[in-house]
């Protein structure tokens, strides 16, 4: 479709429908009801989209297909300066040329960061070995994160709205699997709608993040493809102005501040009656002006659930919007939940329990010398399945799966150990803290210099430093690249001593 059916005129009646193209939506949150209009919008489009959940506590596009979130791993200058640049939360001022050297050769995030580590080694001059210091420390924030992430080669875009939830993953992350999943739509995709949210934070004017270098991209040549970005900001104050001026719709929802009511408006052209300033702060949950080539209207944008007449209806003023909710759903409904598959699924994890209970078994039964009985195979899951008479669409289904259990005991270790050697003094910065985050060997080095420890027992590093020890007992943990970090729920007990 090359025109969307987006609401009726306020006032007339009339049907109002806008060209698919770059579109920004704005208005405030939870007042405006932009999420509505923008789910209205990608239903009646009859073309996939892909959303990003950002916020906690935030209930928008509860009615997409959920997908798992992407991200692929890059090392070009461009980006790294992006990442660090969204870190720092403030523009590169001279650090490129440092960045650029640093990215040569590599092809990940972790060759960027032991690249800083070996310039950092090599460098002559203290300012240039200081900010391969400081790149590299920016870079341990992120590396961290990624191995949180699921393995996903790609995305898998279906019909309709595409949902990534990112509630669970910090800012800085978010920004990393926003970005490869627009640059994995621009570079293989076509006809998706890539919705933006909280531009402002994503890709804010006067500094780039990796978002904003890919939504450069898409504003820019994405049209050809018919790939359209639509940006979802509550404002436009902070949002970078080159994203904005590709949008061919603007949908303006209520303000009341009035600097950003003056910025809205101005977003309409000039040549075209614009509504007056005092028009904006009235507007009522779902009208927005809509503004696209040399038109402007006052429009109820029809939620997808609602029905053609009571959008009418609304528009004319014969009813409220507050006088409609969408429809509850039943506990039992989830039109996503594939129910064979799940039960397949359960069948699938009882074999593989059972096989790893047999193999157990037959293990102890060998190092004892003696046979145990065989296993007796868990009864198969109880399905039961009723529908509805004819004429109904009810149907309901309930499983009772029997699971294999296995006892595991695991063991504690407790270190003795005091401040006057090599080993008790690793014992001690895991009690302060030190390892919480991850720390490579040049870290434990400077540590120890610092507080006077290196004259005592030779000049730290990883070969004669017994982390091996500790990350057997369960203390520390290797990660990444000769990283070190403590366990989480370990128990820290540390007793004073006055020594004379």
């Amino acid at each position: 479709m090359s025109e969307i059916l987006l609401g009726y005129e306020v006032g007339t009646g009339h049907p109002v429908s806008i060209p698919v193209r770059h579109l920004c939506v704005t208005g405030q949150t939870q007042e405006a009801g932009k999420t509505t209009a923008l789910e209205a919008m990608i239903h009646r489009s009859g073309r996939r989209a892909i959303a990003f959940i950002t916020k906690r506590g935030e209930k928008s596009f509860e009615s997409g297909r959920k997908i798992l979130p992407y991200f692929a791993e890059r090392a070009d200058w461009e980006f790294i300066e992006s990442v660090i640049e969204a870190i720092m939360r403030q523009k590169m001022k001279f650090e490129r040329a440092w960045i650029i050297r640093a990215c040569k050769g590599a092809r990940t995030l972790a060759d960027v960061r032991r690249n800083l580590s070996s310039l950092m080694e090599k460098s002559k001059r203290p300012m240039d070995a200081d900010l391969y210091m400081l790149l590299g420390e920016y870079l341990d924030k992120v590396l961290p994160l990624i191995a949180q992430l699921p393995k996903t080669s790609g995305i898998q875009l279906e019909h309709g709205l595409n949902v990534m939830d990112l509630r669970s993953y910090p800012e800085e992350l978010q920004m990393l699997i926003v970005s490869s999943s627009f640059r994995w739509i621009h570079e293989r995709e076509s006809e998706v709608i890539s919705i933006l949210p909280e531009a402002w934070k994503f890709a804010p004017q006067g500094r780039n993040t990796p978002v904003t270098v890919e939504v450069r991209k898409l504003s820019r040549e994405g049209a050809g493809l018919k790939n359209f970005l639509w940006v979802d900001s509550q404002d436009i104050a902070g949002v970078e102005k080159e994203i904005l001026r590709a949008a061919a719709v603007w949908l303006i929802g209520v303000q009341r501040e009035a600097n950003e009511i003056e910025r809205a408006l101005k977003s309409i052209p000039k040549g075209i009656k614009r509504p007056k300033e005092g028009d904006v702060p009235t507007l009522q949950l779902g009208q927005f002006f809509v503004c696209w080539g040399e038109h402007v209207k006052k429009v109820y944008v029809q939620p997808a659930w609602m029905s053609g007449s009571n959008a009418l209806n609304i528009a004319m003023g014969t009813y409220r919007a507050q006088d409609f909710a969408p429809p509850k759903r039943r506990e039992s409904e989830d039109e996503h939940l594939d129910y064979k598959a799940a039960y397949e699924e359960s069948q699938e994890t009882i074999r593989n329990l059972t096989a790893l209970v047999e193999q157990l078994q037959r293990d102890l039964g060998a190092t004892r010398g003696n046979s145990l009985p065989a296993p007796k195979s868990p009864a198969p899951a109880a399905t039961k399945v009723s529908a509805a008479s004819p004429g109904q669409d009810e149907v309901a289904m309930s499983l009772e799966v029997k699971r294999p259990v296995i006892d595991l005991t695991v063991r504690k270790y407790a270190i003795e150990a005091n401040d006057g050697d090599q080993f008790g003094r690793l014992a001690l910065l895991i009690s302060e803290g030190f390892f919480d985050s991850p720390k490579k060997g040049e870290h434990i080095n400077k540590e120890f210099i610092v507080r006077g420890w290196a004259a005592q027992v030779g000049r730290p590093s990883p070969k004669n430093l017994d982390m091996a020890k500790l990350a057997e007992y369960g203390f520390i943990r290797i990660v990444g690249q000769g990283s070190y970090q403590s366990v989480p729920g370990m128990k820290v007990n540390v007793k004073e001593v006055q020594v004379a």
